[in-house]
C-alpha cells in the first residue's frame, strides 16, 4: 500500500509539472510573438517603403478597377 501512495504522489507531481511546463511554453510563445511584432526596420528600408507607398498612391490602380479588370 505504501508503494501505491508513492506512485500516486509521483503521478500527481508529474501532472503538476506538465501543467507548469505548458504555462511556461505559452509565455515563451507570447514573448516570441511580441519580438516578431516589434521587429525594427532600418532607415533605408523605411525610406524605401515610404517611396513605394507614394509611388503606389500616385501611379497605382484603384482596387475596384483592378478587380473589374481581373474579373473578380
Amino acid at each position: 500500500m505504501g508503494e501505491s501512495i508513492n506512485i500516486s504522489l509521483i503521478l500527481r507531481d508529474i501532472q503538476l509539472m506538465r501543467k507548469k511546463l505548458d504555462e511556461i511554453e505559452e509565455e515563451l510563445l507570447k514573448l516570441k510573438i511580441g519580438e516578431l511584432e516589434e521587429e525594427e526596420v532600418s532607415e533605408e528600408e523605411l525610406e524605401e517603403l515610404e517611396r513605394l507607398s507614394k509611388e503606389t498612391l500616385k501611379n497605382g490602380v484603384p482596387w475596384e478597377e483592378a478587380k473589374k479588370e481581373l474579373g473578380l
